[in-house]
């Protein structure tokens, strides 16, 4: 196989919907972080329950759904648009 012919490493999608997840994550989750520590406690409900279902997994979804969704996008209109020529 020469040079020429191996396509490796990630698709211009992949590439861009991890743009897009980070871009869309942090600042996510950032704001998620602050909810949660300026969160008021009330008498008798556990508060600060953690931050794993406070923070960590909605931002960890948001991010998956964001970065696969636009891969997806991104990479089906550059087969149509290569299927097309």
């Amino acid at each position: 196989m020469s040079d020429s012919e191996y396509r490796g490493g990630s698709t211009t999608g992949g590439r861009w919907g991890c743009g897009f997840a980070i871009l869309f994550g942090l600042p996510v989750g950032i704001f998620l972080t602050l909810v949660a520590a300026m969160g008021d406690c009330m008498p008798g409900v556990q508060c600060h329950k953690g931050i794993l279902l406070d923070v960590i997994l909605p931002t960890a979804a948001l991010a998956a759904v964001i970065g696969f969704g636009s891969r997806w996008i991104i990479n089906a209109a550059i087969r149509r648009r290569r299927d097309d020529r």
